[in-house]
């Protein structure tokens, strides 16, 4: 072999080396395209993803917000964006807190209690909201309900409290106020009552929350959630009074579809109107609606259908309300009693325990011996315009 021929081979290699060079970096660019595009793809669907997130939040609020402004009206909207921005730092500070919490620390905050006693503690948990079953009750006449329901009244109008105090521009402080509107409720199924959650985060706790929210109330997620404040904030039972007190007579008010145990609820209700209404209108069940909806609230943050940051504001707004609606924690609680007995007439069911545990609940909660109960140790906030 001549050096001429040598030389081709050479060149020939080098040429099919240099071909298959340039393949592989062709077939280099043709993967990184595809990976820069599929890199791109991802991005946009994240971006994507972010956007409907961030639309799906705003909906959230605004939603929270036309619950709320059924209740404040106008003053809603610049109570809102004053406190809007400084519930939000207390939220920041409180979640700080917690992170700051070692593992030990967390642990020993959930299971620190005695098993035992919480698995009793469970069996305590009474369906007071939707359960009308109230076992062996001699059953009172419509008069002697009445009467019945002026004397427990009239019971908590003797029970002292605290003058009302000008709150400081604190969101804390409010957020600590509407915790305590769901105290009632709390006190019959001894919630906490000294922070947001309802009770410690174990799984059977958690499932019974989840178990009492379904049944007392048929709520099963977020939007039965929001639906549910939302009747209470524009209509509730203030609407059901002022319907029943409109009607002529308990017909009026059937429906074709009602069978006789609803008509006779309707009937009993009407019946509760009119001996009522000439002494008290439909604003005096404000109490009734907003105490059932902080509780609402609470076990619905506590079960994870609403984050804390939307609790907080809900709380906070229905605090406003309560504060601007009522005078004092008395005329709550006498509120919701009259309430009480008013949706017990509705269901056609016996209402004399359910009053009476109901005033024992406040008289717990006003209570004067040591240091006081919970209301007692909050003064009901004095709103300037009053």
């Amino acid at each position: 072999m001549d050096s001429k021929e040598i030389m081709e081979r050479a060149n020939a290699a080098k040429a099919k080396a240099s071909a298959r060079m340039q393949e592989m970096l062709a077939r280099t660019q043709e993967i990184q395209d595809a990976a820069e595009k599929r890199r791109a793809e991802a991005q946009e669907q994240e971006a994507e993803r972010a956007r409907r997130a961030q639309e799906q939040e705003a909906a959230n609020l605004q939603r929270q917000q036309e619950i709320l402004a059924q209740m404040m009206g106008a003053e809603f909207a610049r109570q809102s964006a004053e406190t809007e921005a400084k519930i939000a730092a207390e939220v920041q500070k409180q979640v700080g807190e917690m992170a700051g919490l070692g593992a030990q620390e967390l642990i020993g905050k959930i299971y620190g209690d005695d098993m035992a006693m919480l698995a009793a503690a469970f069996d305590t948990l009474e369906q007071w909201e939707g359960d009308t079953e109230d076992g062996e009750e001699e059953e009172m006449t419509s008069e002697q309900l009445y009467g019945f329901v002026e004397e427990k009244l009239a019971e908590v109008a003797r029970l002292e409290e605290p003058s009302p105090a000008p709150y400081e521009d604190s969101p804390a402080q409010w957020e600590r106020f509407g915790i305590l509107l769901s105290g009632i409720i709390s006190t019959l199924n001894e919630h906490k009552l000294d922070e947001l959650d309802v009770e410690e985060h174990i799984p059977v706790m958690d499932q019974q929350i989840v178990s009492l929210v379904r049944n007392s109330w048929g709520i099963t997620g977020r939007e039965e959630l929001l639906d549910t404040l939302y009747y209470l904030a524009r209509e509730g039972y203030r609407d059901r009074f002022e319907r029943y007190a409109s009607a002529v007579k308990a017909e009026d008010l059937f429906d074709e579809d009602m069978d006789a145990e609803e008509r006779e609820g309707v009937a009993r209700g009407w019946a509760f109107v009119s001996h009522f209404q000439g002494k008290y209108g439909s604003d005096f069940l404000l109490g009734w609606d907003i105490g059932r909806a902080a509780m609402i609230t609470r076990w619905g943050y506590f079960i994870g259908w609403i984050t804390r940051a939307e609790a907080v504001q809900l709380l906070s707004d229905m605090a406003q309300v309560a504060a601007n609606g009522l005078g004092g924690w008395r005329e709550f609680a006498q509120s919701y009693i009259f309430g009480g007995a008013f949706w017990k007439e509705v269901c056609a069911a016996d209402a004399g325990q359910y009053l009476t545990s109901l005033t024992d609940a406040v008289r717990k909660l006003l209570g004067s011996g040591g240091d006081g109960g919970q209301w007692r140790r909050c003064p009901w906030p004095k709103p300037a315009r009053r």
